[in-house]
């Protein structure tokens, strides 16, 4: 049979009947008041080890640096509506991709046929984080799963006339989303023809997963067979995922 017994110095001691071992419950050095210890309402098993009377301020504030960006697999601790949870940081982290920028390869020309609505041949990329761009087949952009969003959109196309004589009349280009016409830029030069004009807009959409956009533009001159070019790379179409 095991007995408790109070000491004189404020300790407790739960004794074996035969006083060879004992377990002590010591008190602080000075209480300076009453403490109460509370005791769950069920049975409870203690184990050995040194009892942690809590976590420290460098404990929790974090004594070495990651010295690095997190990985999309790095946890944080946070309180959802009082409630400690851990998040993955790829749930925190801020990313503007899915993003591209194609365009009509350098100092080559695309031709098309007066006064028709044609895709541009955007064949060659500057970056493209997602491999959403075709630059070789369909000249498209689609949204992959899981990439929908708000997207900047911006484009612009070199129009040039079939030879030397300035005789564009007319200039149009037009965003086209999953195969119709979307939003379209142009101009009327019939009072004052030109021999090229370079022509563009931006536009900020709110897109789905599998949404598609292609560049088209449509030349208009008095005869010939005019051209998109690519010198300077001036014909282009680029995008970028703002938020989700």
């Amino acid at each position: 049979m095991a007995e408790i017994r109070l000491k004189s110095t404020g300790t407790i001691k739960l004794f074996e009947n035969d006083n060879t071992s004992s377990v002590t419950i010591a008190s602080p050095a000075s209480l300076g008041a009453d403490r109460t210890v509370t005791l769950p309402d069920a049975d409870v098993t203690l184990v050995s080890g040194t009892m942690s009377t809590g976590f420290a301020v460098t404990d929790i504030t974090g004594q070495t640096a990651l010295g690095a960006t997190p990985a999309d697999t790095d946890e944080f601790v946070l309180s959802d509506a009082g409630v400690l949870k851990r998040v993955d940081y790829s749930y925190l982290k801020t990313s503007n991709t899915p993003a591209f920028s194609s365009y009509l390869a350098n100092n080559t020309s695309q031709a098309i046929s007066d006064g028709v609505l044609t895709k541009v041949t955007l064949n060659t990329e500057w970056f493209d984080s997602d491999s959403t761009f075709d630059n070789s087949t369909n000249y498209r952009f689609t949204c992959p799963a899981g990439g929908a969003g708000q997207y900047l959109f911006c484009w612009q196309i070199f129009l040039y006339a079939a030879n030397t004589s300035s005789n564009i009349e007319y200039v149009n280009t037009k965003l086209y989303k999953n195969g119709s016409a979307f939003i379209g830029t142009d101009m009327d030069y019939r009072d004052n023809e030109p021999r090229s004009v370079v022509i563009g807009n931006s536009v900020i959409l709110d897109i789905a997963d599998a949404d598609y956009f292609e560049l088209y533009g449509l030349v208009k001159q008095n005869s010939g067979s005019p051209s998109f070019y690519g010198g300077d790379r001036q014909t282009y179409f680029s995008g970028m995922r703002l938020s989700t």
